[in-house]
């Protein structure tokens, strides 16, 4: 693989993408061996809220002048801090981004190499794993019609039906509402269980599960309680007791729970593009747009908000020495057939 300086990387990834507006970039250059050159691509934020694993990662800060600005006296650019690493193949890249975790976006990446004589294919995919770490199942909430119509959206940013956008605010709102409410529901109470240990305590804990969200909103709208300590407000306001010598492991939970929030949050905002540049003629995939051997996504976040994303390419490459040893075989057999009947 020729190496290129990571700014020039940076820089080039930046500008082929400055078409599409997005928070997150990430481009992958497959090779026939299996290897990987990965770039990504964000704008500069707080680090804690960066949602990719790249501990280990080149990275560097780039500047794009922007397209349009409302001041004429200077000059005004968008800042992106990019992140480059190459890999020996997909089991490395997946040591990185495929690891199980609350608060990083899960990527599996999958490469298959495929002989068929005349050709020689190459299958390669990407998997964002479904941001929903919950503990609630979404599959007792959402109807297969649900998932299909998501299967079936288009790119970020592309108009839909009127009846699909209707569709689409009420699939929100059961995210949301419905479903977002008993999961928090859910959580809460999971976590008060942890300071409340006692029997009686416990019983007066289950009684009171469906109140513990609306007596936190009042806490929260009253103000004046920390949020790390509304929930143990709540359950004083309840009168439940709780075992002081499990508040530390109870904090230490809660903290954990909150940034799973707000990876969720950040994530669900953000817009994000995915590049793969596959090294032959493609012939499958289910990307947004294709330029050359250049698969573009553009995914809303509800693609893989419930449920995995797989974003796939397949390509393949003429054996010539297999056409050559074809038709010799053809040219052989002809003159042995020939020469027998002569």
């Amino acid at each position: 693989m020729k190496k290129l300086p990571l700014l020039i990387l940076s820089l080039l990834v930046i500008i082929t993408l400055a078409s599409c507006e997005f928070d997150v970039a990430t481009e992958t250059t497959v090779y026939p061996d299996g290897s990987l050159d990965k770039t990504i691509a964000v704008e500069k934020t707080d680090s804690a809220n960066f949602i990719f694993n790249v501990s280990g990662w080149e990275s560097s800060v780039v500047r794009k002048e922007k397209k349009d600005t409302s001041r004429t006296d200077s000059i005004q650019y968008d800042t992106f801090k990019s992140f480059h690493k190459k890999f020996v193949s997909v089991e490395e890249a997946n040591a990185d981004l495929s690891v199980a975790n609350d608060t990083v976006l899960q990527v599996t990446s999958k490469f298959e190499k495929k002989f068929r004589w005349f050709y020689t294919y190459i299958h390669y995919s990407e998997t964002y794993h479904k941001l929903n770490k919950m503990r609630l199942d979404p599959e007792d909430y959402f109807t297969r019609e649900d998932y299909a119509f998501i299967d079936r959206l288009p790119a970020e940013g592309q108009k839909i039906a009127k009846a699909d956008e209707l569709y689409l605010n009420l699939l929100h709102d059961k995210i949301f509402s419905k479903y977002g409410e008993d999961v928090m529901q859910e959580e809460f109470f999971t976590l008060a269980g942890i300071v409340v240990t006692a029997q009686p305590a416990r019983d007066s804990l289950k009684k009171h599960k469906t109140d513990l969200r609306a007596a936190l909103e009042k806490l929260n709208d009253r103000g004046g309680v920390d949020q790390n300590n509304m929930l143990l407000a709540a359950l004083d306001s309840f009168k439940i007791p709780i075992d002081q010598s499990k508040v530390a492991e109870f904090q230490i939970a809660q903290k954990k729970f909150w940034k799973k929030i707000g990876f969720i949050s950040t994530v669900d905002d953000g817009k994000f593009v995915n590049r793969i540049n596959l090294p032959w003629d493609v012939v499958n995939t289910n990307a947004d747009s294709v330029s050359g051997n250049t698969l573009i996504w553009s995914p809303p976040t509800i693609k893989f908000l419930l449920k995995d994303y797989t974003m796939y390419g397949e390509c393949r490459r003429l054996n010539w020495w297999a056409v050559i040893v074809s038709l010799g075989i053809i040219g052989l057999t002809g003159y042995l057939f020939v020469r027998k009947r002569n």
